[in-house]
């Protein structure tokens, strides 16, 4: 089994579908691990408002799905939750891609 196969057996037992969107529209489906991020940042930032939640999660997704390392307008959804790509790079071995590691920023309401 290939490191690609080992991964995608992990996704599909411990992962989510997710739904990736690009400038509005729907560009791909597929699996992913999705874990919060705890410790890295302030989960709190204060905002002319007052104090915002910031939610940031760390997102191992299949290498099927159409992301790009260059910076985009994606937004990912787990369910009803929407999930901006703060950053994304490709987890290879060789010349395979094993998956995308990116990190997520939660966005409220409908934002594709």
């Amino acid at each position: 089994m290939s490191f690609a196969g080992s991964f995608q057996a992990i996704a599909a037992r411990y992962g989510q579908t997710v739904t990736l969107w690009r400038d509005g529209e729907i560009v791909g489906t597929g699996r992913a691990v999705l874990r919060p991020l705890l410790g890295e940042a302030r989960q709190f930032v204060p905002t002319d408002l007052g104090l915002r939640r910031q939610e940031m999660v760390l997102c191992l997704a299949e290498a099927s799905l159409p992301l790009e390392e260059q910076p985009g307008d994606w937004v990912l959804q787990q369910g009803e939750r929407f999930y901006g790509v703060r950053n994304v790079s490709a987890v290879e071995a060789g010349r395979e891609r094993i998956y995308w590691r990116a990190v997520l920023v939660r966005q409220e309401g409908d934002v594709t």
